[in-house]
């Protein structure tokens, strides 16, 4: 594949660097970037073979093309790359944040990068003096941890080897989370920018052989939760799991029940917004679901399960020719190398603080004349009204309301389920759901509503006046604000290619409580 030059590049040879590295790993070595960008570059190995420059580029500008607030959360949760580094017509590696200071701890008597694994073994003498939190501390750090998995699918990113070597936390009050190896990240359906990184104690026995997906990262995340909340580093969907005592009944309850569907085949796993709402321990709606057959799917065996210290290996995937069924080869004999990291201290103390993702306040109610229906903020003029169980006339995709439909905007469908308290919550539950605001919300209610409540993504993304491939991450985000707790109330059929609206279950979802 021929190199295309990114706009932004950087030069092996233009970065000042220091001479010798700070960490060495299976796939490259990580040297510190003097200067005040607080950055380190990673350069891969040659041995890793052809390095897909497209991939990484596309990792790059979903960084930088996000807005402020997206940036600086990823940017102070994960190592994410900013910028592809080029020699001589090739990518090299890539510049990424510092690991911030305070994701260090005392292990062996240094200070050294605190990972996942020291949450799920009892304490021994390399790291008896490491901070260990309680159940509510370990209930924090699976959260976050959720929450981060969460904002990466909504986007439309699978991380692949989610597992205790690449996730960090904070040893002490406030709890963070820091996701390393962010280069490993693909595209839902693409490329990864180099073969993909595996990890054998949290393996997914069904991932399909064309590598990792939305699904293997599903049951990875089940793998995580438990693991962290029980302290128990081999527990696998389909054993029961003991977790630690402490956790509230509702989210020790929500727990066990996504951990046993977490054993089922791929379709049929809990995502992350689920497990975030188990965790942070929502409240539940009770809905009549639509019967859906069951496919009987034989278990795969139980994977390895080995303790701290147990390097990763690569291995091949790519992507399956048109009509073919592509074959995952084996993995190569020589593991690679253990993560030995050394302290990466930013010059001048300066660290990545954390960003925050900030949670719409709720709207106050105002008053409404005597007879009409009353809502909690302004009617907006764009949505189709529709008056109880009779669709009013659709309206031209994109077309100005007249001045009869803008009067009694504030009654129709999508109007009444936005000021609901059920969305209300459901928007505060899942921040990442603000990549489609409530006006987008209500208009595409009241434009499905108004017809069969089904159309196809093109004609949505006329009326949200958005392309059709941001269309389809807009209706993704759209079902996590409503389909709570796997309820089909919106889905994209066809490829991507429809959206359908079940009419029925979001009445039941959202509004139901505010009925007579």
């Amino acid at each position: 594949m021929a190199f295309t030059p990114h706009p932004l590049d950087r030069q092996r040879g233009t970065l000042p660097l220091e001479p010798e590295p700070l960490d060495k790993g299976g796939q490259g070595v990580v040297i510190r970037v003097l200067g005040p960008e607080n950055l380190v570059y990673k350069e891969y190995m040659p041995h890793v073979g052809h390095v897909n420059g497209r991939a990484l580029a596309e990792l790059v500008d979903f960084g930088h093309r996000r807005t402020a607030g997206e940036v600086g959360f990823l940017l102070a949760q994960c190592a994410w790359p900013v910028a592809r580094v080029v020699h001589e017509g090739r990518v090299t590696g890539f510049l990424m944040p510092h690991v911030p200071r305070e994701f260090y701890g005392p292990i062996g008597g240094k200070p050294k990068l605190v990972e996942l694994q020291y949450l799920l073994y009892e304490p021994n003498w390399a790291w008896q003096s490491l901070h260990q939190p309680n159940i509510t501390g370990r209930l924090e750090i699976a959260t976050m941890a959720a929450k981060m998995i969460d904002l990466l699918h909504t986007h439309g990113w699978v991380v692949g080897d989610l597992s205790f070597r690449n996730l960090l936390w904070r040893p002490g009050a406030p709890y963070k989370v820091f996701m390393l190896d962010c280069d490993g990240l693909r595209r839902h359906g693409g490329e990864p920018v180099l073969r993909q990184a595996h990890t054998p104690d949290w393996d997914d026995p069904h991932q399909p052989s064309s590598g990792p997906e939305l699904d293997t990262d599903r049951y990875k995340l089940a793998l995580l939760v438990v693991r962290v909340l029980g302290r128990a580093a081999s527990v696998r969907p389909g054993q029961e799991p003991t977790l630690l005592p402490g956790l509230p009944d509702q989210v020790l309850t929500a727990v066990r029940e996504l951990f046993t569907r977490a054993h089922g085949p791929r379709g049929t796993r809990p995502s992350a917004a689920e497990w975030v709402q188990a965790l942070v321990g929502r409240k539940r709606i009770a809905v009549t679901r639509p019967s859906r057959p069951q496919q009987s799917v034989p278990a795969g065996p139980v994977a390895p399960i080995n303790l701290p210290g147990t390097s990763r290996h690569s291995v091949t995937v790519s992507r399956p020719a048109s009509g073919s069924r592509p074959v995952l080869p084996q993995p190569s004999p020589s593991p690679s190398s253990e993560r030995r990291w050394t302290p990466v201290l930013p010059p001048s103390g300066r660290t990545a603080s954390p960003g925050k993702v900030m949670k719409p306040p709720p709207t106050p109610p105002r008053s409404v004349p005597q007879g009409a229906q009353p809502v909690s903020a302004p009617p907006r003029p764009r949505p189709v009204p529709v008056s109880g169980s009779q669709a009013a006339p659709r309206q031209p995709v994109g077309a100005s309301p007249s001045p009869s439909s803008t009067a009694g905007a504030a009654t129709t469908l999508g109007r009444r389920v936005i000021d609901s308290d059920a969305y209300a919550e459901q928007r505060q539950m899942a921040p990442r759901g603000g990549a489609v605001d409530d006006d987008a919300v209500a208009r595409l209610i009241d434009h499905l509503a108004a017809g069969t409540g089904r159309d196809s993504v093109a004609n949505v993304a006329v009326l949200l006046g958005d392309p059709a491939d941001r269309t389809v991450l807009l209706m993704r985000s759209l079902k996590n604000l409503l389909n709570v707790e796997q309820t089909e109330v919106i889905t994209l059929k066809d490829g991507d290619r429809t959206v359908e609206l079940n009419v029925r279950l979001l009445q039941e979802q959202f509004l139901e409580e505010d009925e007579p």
